[in-house]
């Protein structure tokens, strides 16, 4: 099985709010880490995979402290590595607004032009100003409602290919996606 598969087995148990042993998830992702350390991709899913169990599962007070070591770590490894990289910034951008100091930020008292997580949207948009999806969530996270539902709308109903990229790239797609759907279906 490789590492997408297993990743998307995991991710699939996501809300169940049932308890679990997360020692071989987290033993999993050291190991598929430690092996892809140039892989995008993997290390987007890897940060959104540690951060969605800190802040939807269950766990034991020692699993809550390895998991939340693991993603500030991963988090400043990666951003090390891609922090020119459009679809890494997009991706932990969005994240980085829930619980931003599992990744050892402290943004909340900063304006919004000032935020870690805004500028690294604003980054990924002026990389790649043509990419909608990248425009898209600079401006929603803007809270530029109007322009932001105008471009959620074309984004879930114009063309299949976005929402076909995002469903390949497992929970953040997915994550991605009900963005879209809240604000399509909030901002109008």
């Amino acid at each position: 099985m490789n590492w997408k598969e297993k990743l998307a087995e995991i991710e699939c148990h996501f809300g169940h709010h049932e308890k679990r042993d997360w020692r071989p998830t987290i033993e999993l992702v050291q190991r598929f880490r430690m092996e892809q350390l140039s892989n995008v991709e993997l290390r987007i899913r890897i940060i959104y995979l540690l951060h969605n169990i800190l802040v939807e599962e269950e766990y034991t007070q020692e699993e809550h402290d390895l998991i939340a070591s693991l993603l500030k770590l991963e988090f400043a490894e990666s951003y090390q590595k891609f922090s020119d990289n459009s679809e890494y910034l997009f991706f932990i951008g969005k994240i980085l607004y829930v619980a931003e100091w599992y990744f050892g930020i402290d943004d909340d008292t900063k304006p919004l032009e000032d935020k870690f997580a805004f500028k690294m949207q604003k980054k990924a948009f002026e990389k790649e100003p043509h990419n909608k999806l990248y425009e898209w969530a600079f401006l929603f996270s803007k809270n530029d409602k109007e322009k932001s539902f105008l471009l959620a709308k074309q984004l879930l109903y114009s063309d299949a290919s976005w929402l076909n990229w995002l469903k390949v790239k497992g929970f953040p797609g997915l994550y991605i996606i009900e963005a879209l759907k809240y604000c399509y279906e909030n901002y109008k």
